[in-house]
């Protein structure tokens, strides 16, 4: 494992502090998603039903079934995946699962070339900016992991290119990381979640700094 030192903002300080980026989603993290991400996420769902929110609206946390473990039993062994994870104050704060083998561009200008698939991202319930959650503890761990994606691809010859599909609350994110809504298909997640790609102008800017 390797620890590449990133920064966060912590909403409480009001500053920027250091935090980690680790190339795997190792057990430590997996405990913290057993033993603190999932009791947060019960309590947030909660709430929502006390405020008469039920699974229906779109409030409702969308990745709330999501089960870590599993899915990185899933790919254990695997060569084309990998994991990331973000961490500060020795808790983690977002994980990022990828495949770099498996995927090809679908955007015209780049179609049949090779990229990196976001197979699943998620942040601490704690850092949600969600309408019914408290205020957000750290801010920028989406960003910090969107960068390792991207970084990902260029260091594995795709010049940047990357696709993921999208759960509906996450779309506003990724149309300000500079991806392009390739829309829905109806072999595809029951013609429910849209496609999203980026370029290789589009990875070069958000690196820079460009795109947020």
């Amino acid at each position: 494992m390797t620890a590449y030192q990133v920064h966060l903002f912590d909403a409480a300080a009001g500053a920027m502090v250091e935090a980690e980026l680790h190339d795997e989603i190792a057990e430590k993290q997996l405990i913290d998603w057993q033993f603190q991400w999932r009791p947060a996420v019960q309590t947030y769902m909660k709430r929502l039903v006390d405020n008469g929110i039920g699974p229906a609206d779109t409030a409702w946390p969308q990745s709330w079934h999501w089960d870590w473990r599993g899915k990185m039993n899933e790919v254990r062994g695997l060569l084309g995946h990998t994991g990331y994870s973000v961490v500060c104050r020795d808790v983690t704060q977002g994980m990022m699962r990828l495949d770099l083998a498996s995927r090809r561009a679908r955007l015209d200008s780049q179609a049949g070339q090779d990229l990196v698939y976001v197979d699943y991202l998620e942040v601490a319930p704690w850092n949600w900016r969600e309408p019914y959650a408290d205020a957000p503890i750290y801010r920028l761990v989406g960003p910090v992991l969107m960068h390792a994606a991207i970084t990902r691809s260029v260091e594995e010859g795709f010049k940047g290119r990357v696709g993921l599909h999208s759960l509906p609350q996450a779309i506003p994110f990724y149309e300000r990381c500079g991806f392009t809504n390739l829309g829905t298909r109806p072999d595809e997640y029951e013609g429910k979640l849209p496609y999203f790609e980026s370029t290789p102008g589009a990875a070069e800017a958000y690196l820079k700094g460009e795109l947020k």
